[in-house]
């Protein structure tokens, strides 16, 4: 049980992680979609067909999205989250750290446990198997090499999809001036 403790408090220090890098780029790219869309604004003015003929078409479109797409975000509360999950998984933290290898859990610790699983949203199955990845030594739940390779394209889809999103304008805007 005590390494339930543990793999539980590892698994919580990633979906933190990941849920303050959700936080972060969500924020970075709906300020860097709004300066897009305010240069758009203002370019326009001078160049009504800066992006061809549907300029102010493409315009409305993301000033809708932009709105729509904060909504949601804001919605989803990755901060709030985040700090939610630290707490768990620092209470974990003491919780293991107040038992002993090879003693069983008293009733009360194994209460404790169940009630600190119930305070916050699980964390997703990707943060299990990227805590443990990431751990040497282990000498249970020890990753395969499936689980490996599962974590490492996690990994590059999430890199490859957040930083599609930064340079996303920057396409759509340079295949539109083309034209």
């Amino acid at each position: 049980m005590r390494d339930n403790i543990w793999f539980t408090y590892k698994a919580r220090i990633n979906a933190h992680l990941r849920l303050e890098w959700l936080e972060k780029h969500s924020q970075f790219i709906l300020v860097w979609y709004a300066i897009f869309s305010a240069v758009l604004s203002v370019i326009s003015i001078r160049f009504p067909k800066v992006l061809g003929d549907n300029t102010d078409i493409i315009a409305s479109i993301l000033s809708v999205a932009l709105l729509g797409i904060s909504l949601v975000v804001s919605n989803l509360d990755f901060r709030g989250r985040a700090i939610s999950m630290r707490r768990n998984y620092l209470a974990l933290q003491r919780l293991y750290f107040n038992t002993a290898d090879g003693v069983p859990l008293t009733p009360e610790q194994r209460d404790k446990y169940h009630e600190l699983l119930d305070d916050v949203e699980n964390h997703l199955d990707i943060d299990d198997k990227a805590a443990r990845v990431a751990q040497t030594g282990l000498s249970s739940r020890i990753p395969t090499d499936e689980e490996k390779q599962s974590v490492k394209c996690w990994k590059g889809r999430r890199f490859i999809f957040t930083y599609s999103f930064y340079f996303l304008p920057l396409l759509i805007f340079w295949i539109n001036y083309g034209s």
